[in-house]
């Protein structure tokens, strides 16, 4: 079986690539944005096949996928992070839609070769749900996308649908909410924690730890909870398009700080800072994984107390 997976150098690509390496018989392909930017996947390089690709170049991405002719491709590529979608949200939305865009029209015309063509798993994400009053969210609630992050992954996700109902392409539109996990960006709450704990420890700053909404409460996964959601979505024959992967528990970003306090040994002096805010920002975010267990008897595994663990020594690992 090939595989090809958007963005494997990356945060969840990685830890995706390392999980198909458990799986016997899987040929991993996967496409990267800087062949010089491959510290994520280091470890297992020789393992996978490389090539350099920007998703925003349809033609070089239809002949890749014509040439590697993968039986499912799992889409990661984009950009991932809310500020930088305030910031510049131009190049998040080519990043985002015309991006995804290309991966589905790439698969849709090796299909229209002959064939059911590739399996296709296109990652949207929790945000798309906007502000909701009532909880746990599921699979049946409005999009109503309160950013510009959001609403790129919102229009990604319902173009995707198009593609399974109009075209009859195999894709499975999945809509993670928060996870967290080693060689994770530290623009991310959990990693930024971690990171900045590990610095104090070191000596590298002061006892200080800079934070943003610590009252706001999210659905965090572990990202190897994640990764084999995505794949066991993939492997069977699940009977929705639409899915969510997630925890389905609140957890307050203030006790996240706390566990990281407690890994770490130490207490710090907790600094608000205006700019790690978010402009519009929901107070408690919590999804239903139910779909998704029904469908594949999938369930988290990792408590979140060991992500934050791994995280905080990745980051006493690296911080050098």
């Amino acid at each position: 079986m090939r595989v090809l997976v958007t963005g494997i150098e990356g945060f969840v690509g990685s830890h995706l690539a390392e999980f198909l390496l458990t799986i016997d018989g899987v040929e991993i392909h996967g496409t990267i944005l800087d062949p010089a930017q491959t510290s994520n996947i280091k470890a297992i390089l020789d393992s996978l096949h490389l090539h350099p690709t920007d998703i925003l170049d349809r033609e070089r991405l239809v002949k890749l996928v014509e040439e590697v002719n993968p039986d499912r491709i799992f889409h990661l590529a984009g950009q991932a992070f809310v500020p930088t979608a305030f910031a510049d949200p131009v190049s998040t939305f080519q990043a985002n839609i015309m991006g995804g865009i290309n991966v589905l029209e790439a698969s849709r015309l090796l299909k229209a070769k002959g064939g059911v063509g590739p399996s296709v798993l296109v990652v949207s994400t929790g945000e798309v749900y906007g502000r909701i009053q009532r909880l746990p969210i599921t699979e049946d609630f409005p999009l109503a996308p309160n950013n510009p992050y959001a609403a790129s992954k919102a229009s990604l996700d319902l173009i995707a649908q198009q593609y399974y109902t109009s075209f009859g392409l195999p894709v499975i539109v999945v809509r993670p909410f928060n996870h967290a996990g080693p060689r994770q960006n530290p623009v991310f709450v959990c990693s930024d924690f971690g990171k900045q704990f590990a610095e104090i420890v070191a000596g590298k700053r002061q006892p200080q730890l800079h934070v943003g909404n610590i009252h706001a409460q999210r659905d965090f996964t572990d990202v190897r909870d994640v990764v084999r959601a995505y794949w066991l979505l993939l492997d069977r024959k699940v009977p929705e398009v639409v899915y969510n992967v997630c925890s389905g528990q609140p957890l307050a970003i203030e006790t996240v700080l706390s566990m990281f306090q407690e890994i770490a040994g130490i207490k710090a002096r907790i600094v608000s800072e205006r700019e790690r805010m978010r402009p519009y920002d929901v107070p408690v975010v919590v999804g239903s994984h139910d779909r998704l267990k029904q469908a594949t008897d999938w369930a988290p595994s990792i408590p979140i107390r060991q992500t934050l663990q791994d995280v905080y020594q990745y980051w006493q690992q690296h911080i050098n």
